[in-house]
């Protein structure tokens, strides 16, 4: 049976003919020891079916290691979003309920030209001195976890030193566990800066620009702490 209606295949259909380039997608999988890891193919199966312009490559995490080391998955199932050192943009277990329109979002976004962020957080983009790896852990039926996935996403299309990786927090325990996931959205960035919940993404490129400099403390950053301060206060706290 088919998970897409044929109403919603064809609203897919209808976004996907907006793209203008193909988009890569590499899924990594394996049988063993992954309950969603065949949710996965199938949602891909059929994604891939809406459009000539999804390129779709399914690999065996165990029997194509060395590709799975290469491209850093530690976690299956793993979808990357564009080919090769565009690859930064990572989904990490099922993308489904509410985060299955982040991937829709994401996939058109990657297969259409043009910037998708607002001009604060492309001059932040393009003042960043470091790398940054974007952790955005999601639940299908959370509303508000899209808008943090997007940004995040985003994010990475837009700059070379930005991986985006957007984690279904149920499915990893171990990782949610990690970074102290209560409620969702949760991004972490870095390992050490986190929100709750979602940002407009200008006030999120803020937040970032604010909570980078502290790093160097190597203590948790509340970025949401941050920005509730005076302007004066952020200042100082910077130094």
């Amino acid at each position: 049976m088919a998970l897409l209606s044929a109403a919603d295949a064809e609203q897919v259909r209808k976004l996907f003919s907006t793209m203008t380039s193909d988009v890569h997608l590499r899924l990594y999988t394996q049988r063993l020891n992954c309950d969603t890891c065949l949710e996965a193919e199938r949602i891909l199966s059929e994604l891939s079916e809406q459009s000539d312009r999804l390129k779709v490559e399914v690999l065996n995490a165990l029997t194509d290691a060395g590709r799975r080391e290469a491209d850093g998955v530690e976690n299956v199932p793993a979808l990357i979003v564009g080919d090769g050192s565009h690859g930064r943009i990572r989904f990490y277990g099922t993308p489904s309920g509410y985060e299955f329109s982040t991937l829709l979002t994401v996939i058109t976004d990657a297969g259409t030209p043009g910037d998708r962020l607002e001009k604060p957080a492309l001059d932040f983009l393009s003042s960043l001195a470091e790398d940054l790896l974007i952790r955005v852990f999601v639940t299908p039926t959370c509303p508000y976890c899209p808008r943090a996935a997007v940004t995040a996403a985003r994010m990475a299309a837009a700059s070379p030193r930005v991986r985006a990786e957007i984690i279904e927090a149920n499915e990893f325990p171990d990782l949610s566990r990690r970074f102290r996931v209560q409620g969702v959205p949760r991004t972490v960035v870095n390992d050490l800066i986190y929100l709750e919940g979602a940002l407009p993404e200008a006030a999120f490129a803020r937040g970032l620009g604010l909570a980078l400099p502290l790093l160097a403390k190597g203590e948790p950053v509340d970025m949401a702490a941050l920005l509730s301060k005076p302007r004066e206060e952020e200042e100082s706290a910077g130094k």
